[in-house]
């Protein structure tokens, strides 16, 4: 019987890429941030206030048809195999995450009527980076053994100690630079109050953040996230006694922090309904939905709207999350462009491209297939690996139209082309 593959293509340097209560309470770190700094500074809440009144009132930012593409690295700071996520884990979430900032996921279709007129496409799109700084070619995965069993986020402590999974010098890895954005997975490791799934930094300059970080460093910069969150393919998904945390959404909801939002009920342990998140277009609400995944929620009455609980900067189970309104989109575009331009590199008119141009035929196949690359500025790499992310052959494309001879066991391979388009 003839062999059969199944391929997966994926891509780097193009505009594309092929939490919950359970045993513990589980919750983003922003609002915990947020309530440490307000104590040691009286004069926070004010400045927060007319910060976000401020921002509510920017006229909205005109639609650009050009898709922003962001360079990834995934620093995988581990401490054993359980730790260790395999590459196939980070393709999917890569994938989940161009999804959710595209509205193409597979559950868009379950916004509420109400909300639909509202939900956006914020025409942002992440690849695995190709290079790394030194401009030698890379996955955009960096593997980093530790000595530390996890990562404390102290929630009693004036600094932001989950921070130390940044630097090599204390036992974490340390960034790519402001040109990347820097993804840390690592062990967060639960305390008392329950399990932290991730946390960010906005940039500074954000309208509706005024106040909260008077200065962040460039080494500190991106995203952290605990390993048992990653992806929707997850080995190591049940390891932190979590559940509805499973589908990839806690890195949606930590990125969309990265790009200056809040959460959706604008931290309302301040005012209750009268907090606000800076965006006219999500309505007010009193406190976080808290994965109930209740649709009757309406605990603000002085306003005509129930509780926008699909919006991906709720806290709510990965299968209810669905949607950024335009508003947020608008915000996140105006941020990056404006506060973290040096993400966004070099722009051109591959920005067009989808993947669809994009051809591996025939496929499953029985050993024999052709990959077709719509546009080469150079001679890019591919790498065929095995779905625990395991190289196998890599081959350099010196036409766009090249044919390939793979004989293998039956199953499922990733072809991961890097150096389409675009270097940086």
């Amino acid at each position: 019987m003839a062999e059969k593959l199944v391929l997966v293509l994926f891509a780097s340097a193009m505009f594309f890429s092929l939490s919950s209560f359970a045993q513990h309470q589980s919750f983003c770190g922003h609002d915990h941030a947020l309530r440490m700094i307000a104590q040691r500074s009286p004069e926070f809440r004010d400045a927060m206030m007319v910060s976000i009144e401020k921002a509510r009132h920017r006229s909205p930012q005109k639609k650009s048809a050009l898709v922003h593409e962001i360079p990834v690295v995934f620093h995988i700071v581990h401490n054993n195999e359980d730790q260790n996520i395999p590459d196939s884990v980070i393709f999917d979430q890569i994938e989940i995450l161009n999804q959710d900032y595209r509205r193409l996921n597979p559950n868009a279709s379950e916004t509420r009527e109400i909300f639909m007129p509202v939900a956006g496409d914020a025409e942002i799109e992440f690849v695995l980076a190709d290079t790394d700084p030194e401009g030698n070619i890379t996955t955009g995965i960096n593997r980093v053994e530790t000595d530390r069993t996890g990562f404390e986020f102290d929630l009693l402590s004036a600094d932001i100690t989950v921070d130390e999974v940044k630097f090599a010098e204390t036992g974490g890895a340390d960034s790519w630079g402001n040109e990347y954005l820097n993804i840390w997975v690592c062990n967060i490791e639960a305390s008392l109050l329950g399990q932290i799934l991730g946390f960010a930094y906005p940039p500074v300059e954000a309208e509706n953040w005024d106040g909260f970080f008077d200065e962040i460093s460039e080494e500190i910069e991106g995203v952290v996230i605990h390993f048992a969150t990653v992806g929707s393919n997850n080995p190591s998904a049940d390891l932190d006694n979590q559940e509805g945390n499973e589908g990839g959404r806690t890195l949606t909801h930590e990125v969309g922090h990265f790009f200056g939002l809040r959460h959706i009920w604008g931290d309302g342990f301040f005012d209750g309904c009268s907090a606000d998140d800076g965006i006219e277009d999500t309505p007010n609400a009193s406190t976080a939905a808290n994965y109930t995944c209740d649709y009757t929620l309406d605990n603000c009455t002085d306003d005509e709207l129930p509780n926008m609980i699909e919006n991906y900067m709720d806290y709510n189970l990965d299968d209810c999350l669905n949607m950024f309104t335009q508003e947020q989109v608008d915000r996140m575009r105006f941020n990056l462009t404006n506060y973290r331009p040096e993400l966004i590199g070099i722009e051109s008119g591959i920005a067009q491209m989808s993947f669809s141009d994009f051809k591996v035929y025939p496929n499953p196949s029985n050993g024999l297939i052709h990959i077709h690359i719509p546009t080469m500025s150079h001679e890019p790499i591919g790498q065929l690996r095995t779905m625990d992310g395991r190289l196998i052959q890599e081959v350099v494309f010196s036409e766009s139209l090249s044919t390939l001879n793979i004989q293998l066991p039956d199953g499922v391979y990733f072809i991961q082309i890097q150096g389409v388009g675009a270097h940086r």
